[in-house]
Order: structure tokens, then C-alpha cells, then sequence
């Protein structure tokens, strides 16, 4: 009764958020189905529910299917003798995120990058300061690169431009559709790709091999990892943290510039308050709109007391748009930003926020890289009293991460009242 009346109240604190559709982002006549769990024609099941999602997330019947995983290991497999991380499971992967989370953990994303996230952040900002304008995609796209850099280990480049062979990199992913030539054969064949290699990556190898660091590629070095394998690894694991915290630093800003109470909050506030506001716009937001996992086995899952079989061999796509926004979990006004807002969930505490970063075995290791640097980030724009935006973004989908893509966003320093232009 205790635990019933607990939840009774969580469901009206819940009422007490704002009602509406505050998402920005996240395509707003995006449907949000009644129904937790749906099948299309093509055999696909399509799971709407939070709990349905973790479940299935957290199981281990389940193997990757997203970020063009099935195709690379498909083509690629016989000739990758050490797949991307993201790509692995079982045993292997576990094995290798436990020896990998040394890189991305609060207390060494603090101890050790939180200097230079500062520091970086400092420049951005003088600079914006300076030009009085800027495209806001770019601005992010350069810190996302530069924090990830210092921890992938690409810090040895032989000339400067590493975000835009790196944007090159993304673009031509986002291009590539399903009888594109193999990945390897990219690698010879695309510009991106072979710049990349021979002026980031293999500059950094050749360092590591002679002084290996607390850094990504010196791990795998020391794993004996192929030059190839290593770039498929940078491009895979690093490109991918990158346009993810990229777009949420620019959509974070959008939503906090509309909201003065929340940008005083921001800049006053406590560091669990903070996060709080961010991982509830993330929750809104999430930049990678769905999950794909594919079935190894027969998998039974529980949908409010109603146990459903998934079969063996198929393709499952995890709505994270959908399931972050259940009222079941998120409360009756789940599509506005309300920070703390009570969320519930029969199989237990329900992170902040939801399932943006994934769940179970291949969450998204740097999850604290990408909250930090956020808030480094926003708290020095957000503190430039006259920054407003000049132009809302454009908004395009990315199969590639299955998320939304901010572009041509534009922000601007006004001059303060009372001062000549």
C-alpha cells in the first residue's frame, strides 16, 4: 500500500509540468503510438514502451543491429580481425568495456579533462565574443572534437583541420546507402577516409608506439590492434560521441535560451541541479531517436503483465523518442522540459535521462564526457547576456546515429543597451 500510495504521488507531481509539446528537435507531429509494442510489414517490431525497451536493452538474447553494425561485420568481418568495439558481444565485449570505462568514468572525465574542457571552452566563447556572431553547429562541432580528441587520442595531427576532415567523414556516412561500396574499400577509395588515416590517425599511432598514453589508442596498441583496425575503431567509437554531443549542446542551448528561469538556473545553480536540466532536455531530446538489436534466441519480455515472445532472428527497433516520452514512466505532461521531474518504472530507478544514452551492455560509455562538456560549455554562452539566437536551425535526419541533425543555426552577441554599436 505504501509503495501504491508512493506512486500516486509521483503521478501528481508529474501533473505539476508544464502541458504542451516543448520539443524542438524531435520532429513534433512525430506520433507517439498508444500501443507498446507494434509490428510493421516487414516483420520489424517496433517497441514504444520504456520498460519494453530496457528489457530488451539489458538482455543478453539480443546483439547490436544499429550504426551500420550487421553491414560492417557482414562485409568486413574476415577481414577485421579485431571488429569496433561498439560491434562486440558476449563475453569479448564485456571484457573489453570493462577495461575501456577507465577512459570515460565521472571521476577521470572530471580529474582529467574537466581543466581543458574549461579552458577550450574559454576560447569558444572569446572568440564568439569577438565576432559577435556564429554558426552554432560549428561551435559545437569544435568542442565535441577537440574533448574527444584528448580522449580517443588523436592529438598528433601532422596539419590542423582535424573537424573538418572529420565533418567530411560524417557527411559521407550519412550519404552512404545500402549497396555502397565495402568499408575497406572506402578507406582506399574516399578522400575523407584516407586523409583521416594518413594525417590523424597514423601520426598519433606512430607516437603512442613509442610513448603510449592514458588514451584510447594506446589501449589498443597494446591489444595489438591493426593501423586499420584503429581507424575503423576512431571512426566508429569517436565520430560517433562527437555529432552525438555536438547536436545536444546546440539543442540544450535552444531550449535553455527560451527559458530564462532555466538559464538562471544554469548559471546559479548546483552541479546535480544542473545535470538535472540537462539530462531532462536529453530525455525530450534524445539525438539518437531509435535502437536497433537484433534476437539470438527466442526472448520473452513482460508488457504490463502480459508476457510477449519476440522470435529468434528478429530485427527489433527501439523507439527512444517514444519510450522517454511514455506516460506510464515520464507522467501524463511527458513531451515538456520539467527538471526532477518523478519518473517511474516497475524494474527500477529510471535515470535521468531515460534511455538518450541507451541501457544494458552497450550504453553509451561516455555519457559523463558528454554531460560535462555540455555544461561546461553552455554556462560560459549562457553567461553572455545579450547572446540570442539570429536564426532557428534547420532540422535533418541522420540514418546513421537514426537522429536529428542541427544545421545553419545561427547565434548572435548583441551589443549591451546603452553602449554604441
Amino acid at each position: 500500500m505504501e509503495r501504491e500510495l508512493e506512486y500516486l504521488s509521483e503521478r501528481e507531481a508529474a501533473s505539476e509540468c508544464p502541458a504542451g509539446n516543448e520539443r524542438r528537435a524531435t520532429p513534433r507531429d512525430l506520433p507517439l503510438s498508444r500501443e507498446r509494442i507494434t509490428i510493421d510489414e516487414k516483420g520489424v517490431w517496433h517497441i514504444h514502451g520504456y520498460d519494453e525497451a530496457r528489457q530488451i536493452l539489458r538482455s543478453e538474447l539480443v546483439k547490436q543491429a544499429g550504426f551500420m553494425a550487421e553491414r560492417v561485420l557482414h562485409d568486413e568481418g574476415s577481414l577485421l580481425k579485431n571488429p569496433p568495439i561498439l560491434y562486440l558481444e558476449g563475453d569479448e565485449h564485456h571484457r573489453m568495456r570493462r577495461e575501456t570505462n577507465r577512459f570515460f568514468t565521472a571521476t577521470v572525465t572530471d580529474r582529467q579533462y574537466r581543466d581543458f574542457m574549461d579552458a577550450f571552452s574559454d576560447e569558444l566563447v572569446e572568440r564568439l565574443k569577438q565576432q559577435r556572431r556564429a554558426a552554432l553547429d560549428d561551435l559545437t562541432m569544435e568542442m565535441a572534437v577537440r574533448v574527444a580528441a584528448q580522449i580517443v587520442g588523436l592529438t598528433d595531427s601532422l596539419l590542423p583541420g582535424l573537424k573538418g576532415r572529420l565533418s567530411g567523414i560524417l557527411d559521407m556516412a550519412t550519404q552512404l546507402s545500402d549497396d555502397a561500396p565495402k568499408i575497406l574499400n572506402l578507406i582506399l577509395s574516399q578522400k575523407a577516409l584516407l586523409l583521416f588515416l594518413l594525417l590523424d590517425v597514423k601520426p598519433s599511432i606512430r607516437v603512442r608506439r613509442k610513448q603510449p598514453r592514458n588514451d584510447v589508442i594506446s589501449y589498443l596498441i597494446g591489444r595489438g590492434y591493426s593501423d586499420i583496425e584503429i581507424l575503423t575503431e576512431c571512426v566508429v567509437y569517436g565520430v560517433a560521441g562527437m555529432a552525438t554531443t555536438r547536436e545536444f549542446i546546440a539543442v540544450a542551448l535552444w531550449h535553455l535560451l527560451e527559458r530564462p528561469h532555466l538559464r538562471q538556473r544554469m548559471l546559479e545553480g548546483e552541479q546535480q541541479e544542473r545535470y538535472a536540466i540537462l539530462h531532462e532536455i536529453l530525455r525530450l531530446e534524445p539525438v539518437v531517436g531509435h535502437l536497433l538489436r537484433r534476437t539470438t534466441q527466442d526472448i520473452e519480455i513482460d508488457s504490463h503483465g502480459r508476457t510477449v515472445t519476440i522470435p529468434a532472428g528478429t530485427l527489433v527497433d527501439l523507439n527512444i523518442y517514444a519510450a522517454n516520452a511514455d506516460p506510464a514512466m515520464a507522467g501524463e505532461n511527458a513531451l515538456s522540459v520539467c527538471p526532477m521531474r518523478p519518473l517511474h518504472s516497475e524494474l527500477g530507478k529510471v535515470p535521468e535521462p531515460v534511455l538518450s544514452f541507451g541501457d544494458g551492455y552497450h550504453r553509451c560509455p561516455g555519457a559523463f564526457v558528454a554531460i560535462q562538456e555540455s555544461d561546461i560549455l553552455l554556462r560560459k554562452l549562457l553567461a553572455i547576456e545579450t547572446l540570442r539566437i539570429e536564426r532557428e536551425p534547420d532540422i535533418r535526419f541522420s540514418d546513421v546515429v537514426k537522429g536529428y541533425e542541427l544545421r545553419n543555426f545561427r547565434i548572435v552577441v548583441d551589443e549591451p543597451a546603452g553602449r554604441p554599436a
